[in-house]
This record gives C-alpha cells, structure tokens and sequence, in this order.
C-alpha cells in the first residue's frame, strides 16, 4: 500500500491534533467565576501557547464534556463565545477547530493571573548537575548520514537488516514473553550463546550464569563503579583513554590516576613513585582507545600480576577486539587471569549497529546476582524482544558471518584511508597503521603541520575528534579518523577535499 506524502502529513497532523491531554483541564465547581468561563480560559490559553495550534480540531462537545466530566452543554457555551471572538471556527463536516487566525491569540495573557518571577533553571542545580549542564556541549550530535571520518562508527548500511527483521518478526509472533519485564541479568539463551561464543573467539571459558546483559559499555561502567568503588579509591586509567567511561568514574567519586602508553600499551614501569594501589585498572587491550596500539602479551601477564599484587580488579573494555587485520585476535586478559581478578566489557553496538544499545559483563559468578540486583534497580532489563532475536542471529551462524564480513570490508576501507592519505597529504601527516579497530590517528608532521591540517579539515567539512578530546592534560596531538562507517569513494573524496583545502 501506498500512502501519498499530503495524505500521510495529513493522518499524522491529526493524530498530533488528537494528543492534547483535555482530561488535564483542571475546573473548579465552588469558585466565582463560572465553570463554561473556566473552560473558556483554559482553551484561550492553550491557543495563545500554542499547545493548540491554528487548525487544530478540538473534541466534539460530547466527548470534551465526558472527559472533563462537565455537561455538554457548558462545553457548548464555552465554544459558542469562543467562535464567536475568533478563537474557534465551526467547519461543516470537519467539527471545531481551531482559527487559522485566531485574533490576538499570540498576545494573550491573563490579567486575573499575576506574573510570577522567572526562576534560572541552572541555579537550581546541584554541583553535579551544575557541571554536567558545562560538558553538555560536549554531547554529540546525532545525524542518520554522519560525514567521514566521524569515529565510533560501524557500517550500519552493510548490516543484514533482512534477516534480522525476519528473526524479530519470527520471535514477535512466537508467543507474548517479550511484553513482559526480562530478567534483570539478561535472557537466559542469550547468555548461553555468549559464553560459548567468548570461548572459541577469545579463549575466555565461562558459564552463563557469570553473563550479565547491560545496555551497554556505559551502563556496564556505572554498574561497576557502583558496586566496586568506595570515595577516593585510586584508579589507574590509560592517557589518553575513554573519556566518557572516565567521566563515569569521577562521578562515582574515584580518583583517577592516568599512566602513559608506548607501542605496546599501559606501560607499568613509568607508574610514579608512591601512587596509591589501584582498586581498579581500565585498559583496552585489544585496541586502545584512541591511539589503536594492541597490548603485547607481556604487557597483559605484568598487568595481571600487579592487579594481584595490589588486590586490584581490571576491567577489561573489549569494544572493537572482533576487528583484528593482522592474524587471529589476541587472547583476552580474563582468559590469562587465573585468579578472577579481570571483568570482561563487550558491546555488541560496535559490532552490529548503535542502536540495539546491548552489551554484556562477564563477572566472578559469586557477584553476578548482585549486578542483576543493581541493573534491576536502575532500570530493570534491557527490552526481552531485541535480546532474544539477537539470541537468534547468533545462534543461526549470521552473528559470526557478519564478523568475518565486517573485518574483511573495514581492512579494506583501511588500507584505502591510509593510501588516499599518504598519496594526497604526504609531507603533512604521519599515520602508523594499526592491528585492529575501527579508526586511525594521524598527526602533523610538525606541530605546525597539524594545526594547517586541522584548521583545512574545519573548512573542508572533513569529520574527525581531537585526540586531545580524550587527554586528561588536554594537550595530546593526533587526530582521530574513522573508515568503518565509509565506502572507499567516500573516503576518496573526502581525503582529496581536505587536501583541496590544505593547498590554500
């Protein structure tokens, strides 16, 4: 069936028209000023605000006087004077709707109501809230086309929307569990395929029971600093590292500790003198986010050493491991920890597509429940119907097919970036090609270099985030590209607009 877009506007201008909440009209019966003026006031009002707008067709006068519990004919009277100042016109065959025109609708005001003093929202804010009202600028913004090289990005449009569709439709029609509230720790199946997926792909051997389900990495953070964190507890993190995780961390009142990083990863040796054991460590082995170096093997046997020599826990943020160019992907810290130390992070929006918002805990199988306790009361299960068609997809073989297809294409996407880059902007910047992941850095040559290069990205519209974004000190060079998301043409042209630029 085809809807033409005038009728389509027109349905949905209706349906807008009809979400006007009448049954909130608050009348008072005792007070001197009559009901049907009451009425009269309330409708004048929501004109001159705008809550209805001109053409806006009202509730019959029966229906209107049922839900505000009143006769008909006070509703009437209440109509009557209000078409006859203009407010509202009576259009056979349409009802009553508001006037194209309404007169003075937008200059109306009250005079029997005085005008209370305007309050500053952000005064009212606790210090918290004060802060985070000073970061929102931060916030991304969200678009459906995001211009290369917007990073974080999977390629959305290669994703097999088909038969995902074809499973959520199968599982939506199988029987009515998904319209009841999940389980807090994650749909039992779901959490079976996980576990036996972690162990052939990351030689991680758990059970389903240590699987809980978050709505991702975000949530999986405030999860853990919640129950694992006291005030003031030390926490090591990577500088530069994920910023937003970090975030997360202060908020929960950690101290955090940044170590620097070389070729190999959190490098241990240059951990000051006399700073205080860590209670957490957050690393990202896999691809270290943002610079893209994979931590060596000896790298992970010193961190785990040191979480057990400092009682400490790793958490271990796996966001992009699965897309590994060179060789198989590196064993997991958790599958190397002997001694249950390491909590595994995994996010399936990296891996499939933003919006499914899951992603997963692997934890001692003793603190599993508590985690499901604290997910509950947060926001008691992520929705039971995406889990289990996604339970589906990986179960069918369309998980692990999906993978292999996005590695293969990413791989080429960046071999392409780095091509395009080192034949239009040689002599500019400088990339070292990483083992995995979703994005590259470049740097400017120079300092010099790297300001032309950003100030011509600027003008050139070409996407990219400041490795500075994700610095504590705020004065890390690079600049963070992402491909995933981008055909080879598009990244074409966008690395030849940015050299267009840089030559001027």
């Amino acid at each position: 069936m085809v809807i033409q877009r005038d009728h389509f506007a027109e349905v949905m201008s209706r349906r807008r028209n009809e979400q006007f909440e009448f049954e909130s009209i608050q009348l008072i019966p005792d007070s001197a000023t009559p009901v049907y003026q009451q009425l009269e006031h309330h409708l004048r009002q929501a004109i001159a605000d705008r809550t209805l707008r001109p053409d806006d067709r009202v509730p019959s006068s029966r229906n209107l006087a049922t839900a505000i519990g009143v006769s008909r004919n006070t509703v009437l009277a209440a109509y009557d004077q209000l078409i006859s100042e203009g407010y509202l016109e009576s259009v056979r065959g349409s009802g009553t709707r508001v006037a194209k025109m309404p007169p003075q609708a937008f200059e109306f005001d009250a005079t029997t109501s005085p005008v209370a003093p305007q309050m500053n929202p952000v005064e009212c804010l606790s210090p918290l809230g004060r802060q985070f009202c000073d970061e929102s600028r931060w916030m991304p913004t969200m678009t459906a086309a995001p211009k290369a090289f917007t990073p974080h990005l999977p390629a959305i449009d290669e994703f097999p929307l088909e038969i995902w569709n074809r499973f959520r439709n199968e599982q939506a029609r199988w029987s009515r569990r998904h319209l009841c509230v999940g389980d807090p720790q994650g749909y039992q199946p779901l959490r079976e395929s996980i576990a036996q997926y972690m162990a052939v792909s990351r030689g991680l051997s758990c059970h389903a029971d240590q699987v809980v389900i978050t709505s991702g990495s975000q949530q999986a953070v405030t999860l853990i600093s919640q129950l694992l964190l006291e005030r003031d507890d030390a926490v090591w993190v990577e500088e530069p590292g994920n910023a937003p995780a970090n975030r997360l961390l202060e908020i929960a009142g950690a101290r955090l500790i940044p170590l620097p990083l070389d070729s190999q990863g959190i490098d241990l040796s240059r951990v000051p003198k006399n700073t205080a054991p860590p209670k957490l460590i957050c690393v990202t082995p896999g691809g270290q986010w943002p610079m893209g170096m994979t931590m060596s093997l000896n790298r992970r046997l010193e961190l785990i050493a040191a979480a057990q020599r400092h009682k400490s826990w790793i958490v271990e943020d796996d966001y992009n491991g699965e897309f590994r160019y060179a060789g198989r992907p590196h064993a997991s810290l958790s599958s190397l920890d002997s001694s249950g130390r390491t909590i595994y992070m995994g996010t399936f929006s990296k891996m499939l597509y933003p919006a499914i918002r899951l992603g997963f805990l692997i934890v001692p199988a003793d603190l599993a429940k508590t985690f499901a306790y604290a997910r509950f009361l947060q926001d008691r299960a992520s929705p039971p119907l995406v889990q289990m068609v996604l339970h589906r997809f990986i179960e069918s073989g369309n998980f692990v097919k999906h993978i292999r297809r996005m590695r293969a294409l990413y791989c080429e996407r960046q071999t392409v970036l780095l091509e395009t880059l080192d034949k239009h902007l040689a002599g500019y910047v400088g990339v070292e090609q990483p083992e995995s992941g979703m994005h590259l850095v470049a740097r400017g040559v120079t300092k010099a270099a790297e300001t032309k290069l950003i100030a011509a990205a600027n003008r050139a519209k070409v996407e990219f985030h400041p490795v500075s974004m994700y610095s504590r000190n705020g004065d890390a060079p690079g600049m963070i590209l992402g491909f995933a998301a981008f055909d080879k043409e598009s990244i074409r042209r966008a690395v030849r607009r940015w050299a267009k630029e840089l030559q001027k």
